[in-house]
């Protein structure tokens, strides 16, 4: 607690003793749909931008408005009509930091009793030299149903999501975020069978199962986010509070990703011409430590320091490399020493002579022929020159994943096609303690598979007119799981030391092989600016399914929040 009060009180003194700080706002949540509408602008551009790097998310909102700034008329004309769309929807969402007067108007035609709706993209809002506040509801309706699965038996779906976000500025100096809203859901089967190994649901943190049903995994949840930001100097913004974030430019991250629960961070983000360096001091929580209902102690805490440090080589080519140490709390307190921002973990790590969970590696994303980019990842686990050499070493522990996404496929406007392989050994991610492993809330913090697997995923976007966005998804994986009570190094939960399968001949896939095939079909049509209609259907089936594969279909309205998938 005194580290939290230390940690804002710096936050707020720097805040206020800096008086030349520059305009400053929130970041815009991590979407799927969204965030890849910025990357095809991005590609189409001809050239990587400066103003944000698109493997670092979420992008802060006045980034995204210099990105968008820096089109000019010629360049706007030269975009198809959909991708002018999609252009004009990010402007409104992010006016406030736009200066670029080519896109269409965001003023509302008809305000509602006057004040409401005066922007097409905020329920409220309101500017003044001295405050900057947007207001918006957020509503997620969904009605459904899952049918097979190895219940074999229909299974009403439903998400019930009301709440409200609110972000803005203080004297264009400090920008703040909050968003809450409370939540009622359903789980298909595949997930509650997910849920005996993760017992939690991804991307949330404390939730409630009605009647303790983990068969039926009825949850009941509260989700929250809110943090300040600011620039100290022109070219460094820090954050506080509680948000997530996920590196790389693939449908998965073999980092760092948001599928786990939202956490406590210290982040700074360093932007100079073609560089920019990330530093995230993050405490989460480790749900592995028992802690009795009627306890007066909470969740112990577990922490993560992270480095990563990527430059526009060229105009094409972005390269990144990072650094990341997972830890708990000492005896003597809080370790200190991993709060320096650009000092070496393995180097501390030694100096400690600690038995934390560091990890290195690097990333890359090359754009050609403004039409294809391709990326990638290599996280390094653990290394030994020696053990390397021989057959399957337990501890030969490295995640790796490739990728290409070619946009306007055989030049037919806004047909996008993505392809993405991923590979992770038995053991990677894991540790030999409940605060050492990369889990946050019973979530696995990188790829939502744990490890030991295989996977690709293919997936086609179509905007056949404006407004209409059509994608189908389908992945293919290879699990390796537990059998026989044995530890066969995909369950990040497990101690890694404890009743292993054994030091030599490991391999991808061993244990009992369960292949997983998914694919889903989704469709989404914005009414009203950031107000979707979607359709879903999905189909999957894995070893564990006796009858037929579990079909799941959903109709949804939503409004200022995005749609999260689980395609695992």
């Amino acid at each position: 607690m005194k580290k939290k009060i230390v940690l804002f009180l710096l936050t707020v003194s720097l805040v206020h003793s800096y008086k030349s700080t520059l305009a400053q706002g929130a970041y815009m949540p991590i979407d799927d749909q969204t965030y890849a509408n910025m990357e095809r602008l991005e590609v189409k551009s001809g050239k990587l931008s400066n103003s944000f790097h698109t493997n670092l998310k979420p992008f802060e909102r006045d980034d995204i408005g210099a990105f968008l700034d820096s089109f000019d008329t010629l360049s706007y004309i030269k975009l198809s009509k959909n991708d002018k769309v999609l252009f004009d929807n990010l402007q409104a969402s992010n006016w406030e930091f736009s200066k670029n007067k080519i896109y269409k108007s965001n003023d509302s035609k008809k305000p509602l009793f006057k004040y409401l709706f005066q922007k097409n993209s905020d329920f409220y809002q309101v500017s003044t030299d001295d405050f900057d506040v947007h207001l918006s509801p957020i509503v997620h309706y969904s009605q459904g149903s899952s049918n097979g699965g190895d219940l074999g038996a229909t299974k009403k779906m439903f998400i019930n999501t009301r709440g409200i976000e609110i972000r803005g500025r203080i004297n264009k100096k400090l920008g703040f975020y909050t968003m809450m809203a409370d939540n009622q859901a359903t789980s298909p089967v595949f997930l509650a069978r997910y849920f005996e190994s993760y017992p939690g649901i991804p991307y949330q943190s404390f939730v409630k199962i009605k009647d303790e049903n983990f068969k039926e995994l009825q949850a009941d949840y509260f989700q929250a986010f809110g943090y300040i930001s600011f620039k100290p100097i022109k070219s460094l913004t820090m954050t506080f509070g509680h948000d997530k974030n996920f590196i790389g430019s693939g449908i998965r991250s073999m980092i760092l990703s948001d599928f786990s629960a939202p956490y406590l961070q210290l982040k700074s983000r360093l932007k100079i011409g073609r560089f920019e360096y990330l530093s995230i001091l993050g405490q989460m929580t480790n749900l592995q430590v028992q802690n009795l209902g009627n306890s007066t102690t909470s969740f112990p805490p577990k922490y993560m320091a992270f480095h990563h440090l990527n430059v526009n080589i060229t105009n094409k080519l972005n390269v990144g490399v990072f650094e990341s140490v997972f830890y708990g709390k000492r005896d003597h307190g809080f370790e200190f020493n991993y709060l320096n921002p650009v000092i070496f973990y393995r180097f501390v790590e030694g100096f400690l002579g600690s038995t934390d969970n560091a990890m290195v590696g690097a990333d890359f994303k090359l754009n050609l022929f403004k039409s294809i980019s391709t990326y990638g990842q290599y996280v390094l686990d653990e290394y030994n020159s020696k053990e390397f050499k021989k057959d399957g070493w337990w501890s030969k522990k490295y995640t790796w994943q490739l990728g290409a996404k070619y946009y306007d496929v055989f030049k037919i406007r806004n047909l996008d096609a993505q392809v993405e392989f991923n590979r992770a050994r038995p053991y990677s991610y894991s540790h030999f303690t409940t605060s050492t492993n990369m889990v946050n809330y019973n979530m696995p913090v990188a790829h939502p598979l744990g490890a030991n697997f295989k996977e690709v995923i293919v997936k086609t976007s179509f905007h056949p007119i404006p407004n209409l966005q059509v994608s189908y998804i389908y992945m293919k994986a290879l699990k390796g799981e537990d059998k026989d009570s044995l530890n066969y190094g995909g369950n990040l939960m497990l101690n890694n030391r404890y009743n292993r399968v054994g030091d030599y001949n490991n391999y991808i896939g061993q244990g009992l092989e369960n292949t997983i095939r998914n694919w889903k079909i989704e469709a989404s049509y914005m009414v009203y600016q950031n107000m979707f209609l979607d359709f879903g259907l999905q189909r999957r089936k894995d070893v564990y399914t006796k009858s037929k594969a579990e079909t799941i279909m959903e109709f949804s309205v939503r409004w200022n929040i995005s749609r999260k998938r689980f395609l695992f």
